[in-house]
């Protein structure tokens, strides 16, 4: 077994320890809770790394085995000729593969022969690109010298080379290996799309750094590779129909792209949506040849490109780099490509989280998007997740924010969809007694039941099976939480247009004084404080104790949740 083989199997057998612990409400290596959730999701991070780098892997001649990027290959170099280096033609195509082979083990002389080979492949780059014995050798060369950067410049120049030629760029380019190693170079470019407003000196120091030259020349031949579909695609000289029409949607070159950075990491998406984002700026391709090609021609095939494909869905439908990118992809389906994903995986907790962000971030303040999303039976995989995962508590908290906005749907949308907000406080009420201790879920779920008792009047729902228990105990246990005891009263109302997932301040107060004082008609001025301190935590093991039931939950029925035209998700990310 390779190296990277073993340390896989490592990190699924410890996966596996850590998901039942998590089911059994136990501890590991001294964890439990919140810290072990979120190592339960690193954990899942690093198999998804190890697993993209053995499927990136590629055997070479002589049961060698090659690894594209992200460092480490199980073989050593071959050993070069005794005696100094020779010299060799620079202009002879031949002479420069055998030398690369032959020296392949010195940095400085693969440097040479890369260096005289990106001169060719800009020369002749239909024959260098075509040339499947080259590409094999640049690969090889890039794995091998990781780490020096003149190798790693060399080999991506002579790459973004090739791509002049359009044949290269489409059949022999575009490759998972050829685009995963060009996707590691090219996110190491700064990334400008930061998600908080900088200060004038942050900006400086970002502006200030220099790309790395392989940077530079990696997005520059994806960029080229990319170029070279639309090509393809557009009418001919005599205005007859497109050349590409009977290419199988498998051939895609961005396609190609957006596959390989479903296994890399936040770097690999910013990278991908920079490179496109440049393309529409030049007119080289549009919004909708993007979302196409992104949410028809690339389904990932196993559960690790399918978390990928949803952190990157999320990050494009609310990138700076395009924002336009958003609606486009509700137009192309890409709602309905992520319910079918979270279905597809329904037992693993981190595809139906990021499936959650994914279509938080793609309905967002869209109006366009509500309707797909109820077609795409979304919520049903949102309460589907709620029930699965009980002991993930960022899932449950982000689901009950979400299923709490249900209440602001039209009478005739809710019916439709048949919503039942009866079984939101349920599955609500469960997550608080699972997670007790949670001040950001409690805070969460107290806003959620005040949104029941508001708009849909579920009062009785809301007491049902000790819920003023539940309520007591959870604002006596978070006694001294600035979140829970702090907000301000007067300003929890909410409007009609309010965002899935959004945070009512004073929610916790205010439904504290409806549900102990009778008070769920009074105005927001006139509603009493509540002195909490005079509960013990007894009223929480009073809590556990009548919500602890495995029917808590049963025997609900799980309808499709419709959504209002002013629905949002984007504040549950």
């Amino acid at each position: 077994m390779s190296a990277t083989g073993g340390e896989l199997a490592d990190v699924q057998k410890e996966l596996a320890a850590v998901k039942q612990a998590l089911q059994k409400d136990e501890g590991y290596l001294g964890m439990t809770g919140e810290p072990l959730q979120q190592y339960f999701l690193q954990l899942n991070d690093k198999e998804i790394f190890l697993l993209s780098r053995q499927m990136q892997q590629l055997s070479a001649a002589g049961g060698t085995i090659v690894k594209g990027v992200n460092g480490g290959h199980t073989t050593a170099p071959n050993v070069p000729p005794s005696g100094p280096p020779k010299q060799f033609d620079k202009d002879d195509v031949d002479a420069v593969l055998h030398h690369m082979r032959d020296y392949e083990a010195i940095p400085q002389e693969a440097v040479k022969a890369l260096r005289a080979l990106s001169s060719l492949a800009y020369a002749q780059s239909k024959s260098v690109g075509n040339n499947d014995q080259i590409l094999k050798q640049v690969m090889r060369l890039l794995s091998l010298h990781p780490e020096e950067s003149m190798v790693q410049v060399y080999a991506i120049k002579s790459m973004c080379n090739m791509a002049f030629d359009t044949d290269a760029a489409t059949n022999k380019l575009n490759n998972q290996e050829v685009l995963s190693a060009l996707l590691q170079a090219a996110s190491l470019m700064p990334d400008d799309n930061q998600p908080k407003v900088l200060s004038e000196t942050e900006k400086k120091a970002l502006a200030a750094q220099k790309p790395p030259e392989a940077a530079l020349k990696a997005g520059e031949a994806l960029a080229r590779i990319v170029a070279a579909e639309a090509e393809l695609l557009q009418p001919n000289a005599a205005g007859g129909a497109d050349k590409a029409n009977a290419r199988a949607p498998e051939a895609s070159t961005l396609a190609g792209v957006f596959l390989a950075a479903c296994y890399g990491d936040a770097a690999w998406h910013a990278a991908v949506l920079r490179l496109v984002a440049q393309l529409v700026e030049n007119e080289v391709i549009n919004m909708q040849f993007i979302a196409e090609r992104f949410v028809l021609h690339t389904m990932p095939k196993d559960k690790f490109g399918a978390k990928g494909w949803l952190a990157m869905a999320k990050a494009a439908a609310s990138s700076s780099h395009c924002p336009e990118l958003g609606n486009a992809l509700v137009e192309a389906g890409a709602l309905r490509a992520a319910v079918q994903l979270m279905q597809r995986y329904t037992e693993e907790a981190p595809v139906a989280l990021a499936g959650l962000e994914a279509m938080a971030s793609i309905v967002g303040t869209r109006a366009q998007a509500l309707q797909a999303f109820v077609d795409a039976g979304g919520v049903q995989r949102i309460e589907s997740g709620m029930e699965r995962f009980p002991e993930i508590e960022l899932l449950q908290t982000k689901s009950i924010r979400a299923l709490a906005s249900g209440v602001l749907w039209s009478d005739d949308v809710q019916r439709k969809a048949g919503y039942s907000s009866k079984r939101a406080v349920a599955l609500t009420k469960a997550a608080m007694v699972r997670h007790g201790g949670s001040e950001e879920l409690q805070v969460a779920a107290l806003d959620a039941l005040s949104r029941y008792l508001d708009k849909a009047g579920l009062t009785a729902d809301v007491l049902e099976g000790g819920g003023e228990g539940l309520v007591k105990a959870v604002m006596a246990r978070h006694i001294g939480c600035s979140k829970v005891q702090k907000m301000e009263d007067q300003s929890w109302t909410s409007s009609a247009s309010i965002s899935l997932g959004s945070q009512r301040a004073g929610a916790p107060m205010a439904l504290a004084g409806k549900i102990l004082h009778g008070q769920s008609q009074a105005p927001a001025k006139t509603r009493a404080k509540v002195n909490w301190s005079q509960y013990d935590a007894l009223e929480f093991a009073r809590a556990i104790k009548t919500w602890a039931r495995p029917a808590s939950t049963q025997g609900l029925s799980s309808p499709m949740f419709p959504m209002r035209q002013h629905w949002a998700l984007s504040h549950i990310h």
